[in-house]
């Protein structure tokens, strides 16, 4: 077989689909550094300062659910050792947080019950740095005490679909240089929440390599198994001159045929893009100035959940428990954008062929349907299938929302977008190459009677389960 026909093949895991069908999550990184006005706390810091006596989970939870946000992620522990939850392992922890005079101090748990109740996914990051216990830099002994920690995190507080692991390190204050237990923490995750998918230092999300937002054009799941984490592990271990740069270049294409043209093995590891609304990720009030804009923030949306992958925004809170006002009204005003952006479906009123099925179970008008196991398949012979929505009334669209089936793999690798604004002819407006779970196409805002979709090229056998206009 050449290497896109077995690429064609891959599939995703149960936990990665959950995962993709998030799509866009909050990311919050909130304690002892938001007090001191750091990113990293170095450990030192009295949990007694501790108080965000303004800290309010029902309106956190909220406030996610108005900006768009299906799952939040919380940052339970950072580099300082500081945990947001009670824990039986370490009194450096919010219940020593005693001038916040509250009855239960354990944000994890209030977070993860309200997420529950309103309905949104909890995730947490945690980081093995610690620059607080004692036992880090001593290798076995802290590998034990991080896994206890995370075992009690992932078991006290219900359902997580998403664990973060930072891979920040650091010698201790003696020089000694801690060896992770990587494959350790792994198998503590798997047994503890075997649904959740395992994120940055992890097999099942990729991290896209850098917070600015600067974003592929065409981000492949399937990618070459050498870029698994892995095989990170062990490229770690060389650390000559040449291993670092190449270890550094980052890739531009990672899954065309040209790309891998000679790879022979292949692995589905999804692309997670990460960044703050801010420049940084805790708050600090001299950050105002780089608040991204509603704007901003949807040309980014487009990118990235609109590009086949997922999006994760870090929202960062006060030290007394509020979100800054400028971050909320700017996140209020983009989840109700983004509501209206997709809430009417141009192509509600048409009707849509297909230049072939590859049966009648597999025909067009699948994909129309809000039933994802109902599919679009071409015939085998048809290499460049064609997809036509007829609409019943003239109308105006801006958006194409296309997504492939990848139960069953990503196969699509060229479209092209074509209009007719009633003269009977069509003329092309857009086209490009990945499509995966989703593609947003944004074209001018166009009225229409007929939209037609060509798929130019692909790998395998196709299978599309939707199609709108909106």
């Amino acid at each position: 077989m050449k290497p896109y026909e077995i690429a064609a093949e891959v599939k995703p895991s149960e936990r990665q689909l959950n995962w993709q069908k998030t799509e866009f999550y909050g990311f919050i990184n909130f304690g002892l550094a938001t007090v001191v006005n750091k990113e990293w706390s170095d450990g030192s810091v009295s949990p007694v300062n501790f108080c965000p006596d303004e800290f309010d989970a029902a309106e956190w939870v909220e406030f996610f659910k108005d900006a768009g946000f299906k799952g939040m992620v919380l940052n339970v522990k950072h580099h300082d050792g500081f945990c947001l939850w009670d824990s039986q392992y370490t009194r450096y922890s919010v219940a020593s947080a005693t001038d916040w005079d509250v009855e239960n101090r354990d944000i994890v748990a209030l977070l993860s019950e309200e997420c529950k109740a309103q309905g949104l996914k909890f995730g947490i990051a945690i980081s093995p740095l610690d620059r607080r216990d004692e036992s880090y830099g001593s290798g076995e002994a802290y590998n034990t005490y991080f896994k206890n920690l995370l075992r009690e995190v992932l078991t006290k507080y219900g359902d997580i679909f998403y664990v973060r692991f930072d891979g920040a390190a650091e010698p201790d204050k003696n020089g000694n240089v801690q060896e992770y237990d990587w494959l350790g923490y792994y198998e503590v995750v798997r047994e503890c929440q075997p649904n959740a998918v395992i994120a940055l230092v992890g097999p099942d999300v990729r991290w896209y390599g850098n917070e600015w937002g600067v974003i592929r054009e065409n981000e492949w799941s399937v990618i070459p198994e050498r870029h698994s984490i892995y095989n990170a592990f062990e490229r770690s271990k060389d650390t000559s001159k040449r291993a670092r740069r190449k270890a550094e270049k980052f890739e531009i294409d990672l899954g065309s045929r040209k790309a891998i043209k000679k790879e022979k093995e292949f692995i589905w590891y999804p692309c997670e893009v990460s960044m703050s609304i801010r420049d940084r990720w805790y708050y600090h009030k001299e950050d105002e100035y780089s608040a991204k804009t509603k704007d901003r923030l949807q040309k980014i949306y487009l990118q990235t959940v609109g590009s086949n992958c997922c999006w994760m925004l870090g929202v960062p809170p006060m030290k007394n428990g509020k979100f800054a006002e400028m971050d909320f009204q700017i996140l209020k005003a983009f989840g109700h954008d983004l509501k209206r952006a997709y809430n009417y479906k141009v192509s509600s009123i048409g009707t849509i062929t297909a230049s072939s099925s590859f049966s009648d179970i597999y025909k067009a008008e699948n994909l129309f349907s809000e039933d994802e196991f109902k599919t679009w398949i071409p015939a085998d012979n048809d290499k460049e299938p064609e997809l036509t929505i007829t609409l019943s009334q003239k109308d105006m669209f801006d958006k194409i929302v296309m997504q492939e089936h990848i139960i069953s793999g990503q196969h699509i690798e060229g479209y092209e977008v074509y209009i007719d604004k009633g003269d009977g002819k069509f003329k092309k407006v857009a086209e490009g190459q990945v499509v995966g779970y989703k593609r947003i196409v944004k074209i001018t805002p166009t009225e229409v009677t007929r939209v037609k979709i060509k798929i130019t090229s692909y790998r395998g056998k196709l299978e599309m389960e939707n199609v709108t206009l909106y």
